[in-house]
């Protein structure tokens, strides 16, 4: 809390489902010094648009928030894109701590510098680069995780695993099934591996503008065209595990994949009972129209991170024309219909 108190202004950015469930984990600010303003919030990606950005400016405005308070969110991943938007971008920036709640934010979103609104159908396409002070990923919001939340979470860590850090992969494969790792000692193990690997990269290309973080984005290419063409009824990920198996896949078809690296990865999947998204309900024409417009394709073309072995990647450009035929087979191949 001393940390807290050197700022004469508190924002408190909390999901509503959080605060209602963990009121003996969460924060309490009554005891700061500094004047507190609580914006309680229904998270899930539909928080993340313009309307409610400007909710919360108008709030900070009449409120008149100053330059040198003090932003502090708990909640998962949505939550602390909009928060780190707002952080970025309120008075040119005010400082901001990080509690993320599920295992996807801790392993994951909360990590890295990346906030962000969607926009038009499109994810994260209005937003900025702004680090916290602190990230706090206190593994004691996990345990009373619902476990499907859990899997989002479980989902980015493979993908560590598969393009990133072969140990993180045997971390899993030591594992008896999702239970074994909620109960046992290498949760905190592997969230931490996880941190460190990705701050690693970060560290190297922070403005992502040298390419060092596209690794990260292994399986995401498709997960957003997924999401985007389901209007996020399919979770994040879900949409990453499938994500992860058909880029696996289209490299396989290119000759560059292994395929035992994309049996690996889909063992490990059915191992965490990680479900696949309904591809063929979702509409591949679709789907491929929102990758398509990924801002990671030009000229009819789609660069994507795969794996050539389990811990080792690669970049490729595909044509868009070849992707939809690989995922027309990808589709069939795994019988992801209805």
């Amino acid at each position: 809390m001393s940390e807290v108190d050197k700022y004469s202004e508190i924002v408190f950015m909390v999901s509503k489902n959080v605060e209602q469930k963990y009121q003996d984990i969460i924060p309490k600010l009554n005891s700061v010094r500094g004047d507190v303003t609580k914006i309680s919030l229904v998270d899930g990606e539909s928080l993340k648009n313009i309307r409610n950005y400007q909710k919360i400016m108008r709030v900070l405005v009449e409120r008149q928030v100053s330059r040198r308070s003090l932003l502090i969110y708990a909640g998962g991943g949505t939550v602390g894109d909009l928060a780190g938007y707002i952080a970025s971008t309120y008075k040119r920036g005010i400082d901001m701590i990080a509690l993320p709640t599920t295992l996807l934010a801790q392993v994951d979103s909360a990590v890295g510098g990346k906030n962000g609104i969607n926009f038009s159908g499109v994810k994260n396409v209005i937003g900025s680069f702004y680090n916290p002070r602190m990230i706090l990923a206190d593994t004691r919001f996990l345990r009373k995780l619902d476990l499907s939340i859990v899997r989002d979470g479980i989902s980015e860590i493979i993908k560590y695993g598969a393009v990133c850090d072969h140990t993180i992969m045997s971390m899993l494969d030591s594992q008896m099934d999702i239970h074994d790792l909620m109960n046992g000692d290498s949760l905190t193990r592997i969230i931490s591996k996880c941190i460190r690997t990705k701050g690693d990269i970060v560290a190297s290309d922070y403005y992502d503008e040298k390419g060092e973080r596209n690794v990260l984005n292994f399986g995401h290419t498709i997960a957003h065209g997924i999401e985007s063409a389901s209007k996020n009824e399919v979770t994040h990920g879900n949409a990453v595990a499938t994500g992860m198996l058909a880029e696996a896949y289209i490299g396989e078809k290119m000759g560059i994949t292994g395929r035992e690296v994309r049996l690996k990865i889909q063992e490990v999947i059915g191992k965490f009972s990680i479900s696949l998204a309904p591809l063929n309900s979702l509409g591949l024409q679709n789907m491929i129209k929102y990758i398509s417009n990924d801002k990671k394709a030009s000229d009819g073309h789609v660069s994507m991170v795969i794996p050539e072995e389990i811990g080792k990647s690669q970049k490729i450009r595909a044509s868009v024309k070849d992707i939809f035929s690989y995922m027309k087979s990808f589709t069939d191949s795994y019988n992801l219909g209805n």
